[in-house]
């Protein structure tokens, strides 16, 4: 898989319901009512329990939390391992944001839409080189605004990305392998039509802003936005002062992951930063500063897309709505190595940014727990806690931590069918073929029935070159 985000929706019902692809969006407002009830916090020791027993649980190898409360303090919290000789995690310490990168590519279109550079109504086909081609389709073409809110009808990813090294997808994604793909692509629906979230919208609004500009979508970042803010721990390169304090991203099961490297489709998820600058970057969103960059926070984080059913839609990068009378705005990231979170109560100021150095959903729920204490934090799946076995303990250990898991701990892990697939495809991915089939067989104990984990055995048995258990199981 090649995804940026996998959930690619937002971490309170809410904020999910903008995700949710209802057509008949109008625009409208996201500003805060005058009054809501107020929501209890987690104290400091239970903020840094619950840290704590998400590391030691296997849901994240390390995580750096920051809350910024409604009088303007800050707290930051870490817990868990950086990696291999990397520096002690604190809030200086650099993560990949990956797919939070596309709220800063929507507060670029605002700030270009200020200055009179484009139109939100513009074709992205207005800004990329002649004669290349962009889909269009009912007599409609792919606008600005559509890119921003997930509703060009582009799919999450294109079909050409190359194949050199599956472990840093976008590396050698060229703009003529962009510009190829966009050339021979068919919208499925009308451009504005509904929602569908697309790494690759975000990705060609980004490429094309740049090229508006005359310049490299980092170089327009850090001048409009960026700078302006004060962020200087947040780049697409990163700094001199950047490099000493990253930290190092793990796969699901823990193991090190390389960090991602960008050719094209920058807007989409390029970014890194740190816990300190994205509380800096969430008390600017709540702010009533007037400057330029401060103007554009606020353009963006208008619902420029809302949705049929209820208050939700989504701004330019944002994902918005309403819970409890309190409006909020928010985004995840995900990468192959890392998972981030930024929430925002804009009607309580209030945020919390959560930034790990592990490939997993071990901590989804995390930002709206922190932010409300009577939010439960999700049970992970099971698989995570397996994984992280199999890495410390080898097979027999992950096969133990499964069994013993179900009977004492069913309330708080997730024991679906993919629970212990994803397990086993994770396994089939390090070339551990044996110990695949073995985590299949035991998947096959509590699932007899399924069609998806006896095809997933038997590409288990064909990697060990049994191909007669291979067809046997296909069979099945």
């Amino acid at each position: 898989m090649r995804t940026i985000s996998h959930r690619s929706c937002f971490l309170l019902a809410a904020l999910s319901a903008a995700c949710a692809g209802l057509p008949g969006a109008e625009q409208g407002t996201s500003r805060p009512p005058q009054a809501a009830p107020e929501t209890p916090s987690l104290s400091d020791a239970e903020v840094r329990a619950t840290l704590k027993a998400l590391v030691e649980d296997g849901r994240t190898v390390g995580l750096v939390v920051g809350l910024l409360d409604s009088d303007g303090s800050r707290r930051v919290f870490a817990h868990g391992s950086p990696g291999s000789g990397a520096r002690p995690l604190n809030g200086e310490s650099v993560f990949e944001i990956g797919s939070i990168t596309k709220v800063f590519t929507g507060i670029l279109l605002a700030d270009m839409v200020r200055r009179g550079e484009v139109e939100l109504a513009d074709p992205v086909a207005r800004f990329l080189p002649p004669g290349v081609r962009v889909p269009s389709r009912g007599g409609k073409e792919i606008t600005l605004l559509d890119l921003a809110t997930h509703r060009s009808g582009l799919p999450l990813l294109s079909d050409n990305l190359p194949e050199k090294d599956p472990r840093n997808p976008y590396a050698d994604y060229t703009e003529e392998l962009l510009y190829e793909f966009l050339s021979g692509f068919e919208l499925p629906r009308d451009p504005g039509e509904s929602f569908e979230y697309s790494n690759l919208g975000v990705g060609l609004l980004g490429h094309a802003l740049a090229l508006r500009a005359g310049t490299n979508f980092e170089a327009l970042l850090q001048e409009r936005v960026l700078t302006p803010m004060g962020m200087n721990h947040t780049a697409i390169t990163p700094t001199p002062g950047m490099r000493p304090r990253q930290v190092r991203g793990h796969d699901r099961g823990g193991y090190p992951w390389p960090d991602f490297d960008w050719l094209t489709l920058h807007g989409a998820g390029a970014l890194r930063s740190t816990v300190n600058d994205m509380l800096s970057f969430a008390a600017a969103n709540l702010s009533e500063d007037t400057t330029a960059v401060h103007a554009a926070l606020r353009d963006a984080l208008q619902m420029h897309r809302k949705s049929t059913e209820g208050d939700h839609g989504t701004g330019l990068g944002w994902g918005i709505g309403v819970e409890g009378g309190r409006v909020f705005a928010g985004h995840d990231g995900r990468t192959y190595g890392y998972s981030s979170q930024l929430l925002l109560d804009l009607t309580g100021r209030r945020a919390v940014v959560v930034l790990t150095n592990s490939y997993s959903n071990g901590v989804d729920g995390l930002d709206a727990h922190l932010l409300d204490a009577t939010v439960p934090l999700p049970a992970a799946s099971a698989g995570l806690a397996v994984a992280t076995a199999y890495r410390t303990g080898g097979l027999d250990a992950a096969i133990l931590r499964y069994r013993t898991l179900r009977e004492t701990a069913p309330d708080r892990w997730i024991f679906d069918e993919s629970a212990l697939n994803t397990v086993g495809n994770w396994l089939l991915e390090r070339g551990a073929a044996g110990d695949a089939i073995a985590i299949f067989r035991l998947n096959a104990e509590v699932f007899p029935e399924s069609p998806g984990l006896h095809n997933s055995l038997g590409d288990a048995y064909s990697n060990a070159h049994l191909l007669n258990e291979a067809l046997e199981s296909y069979r099945t």
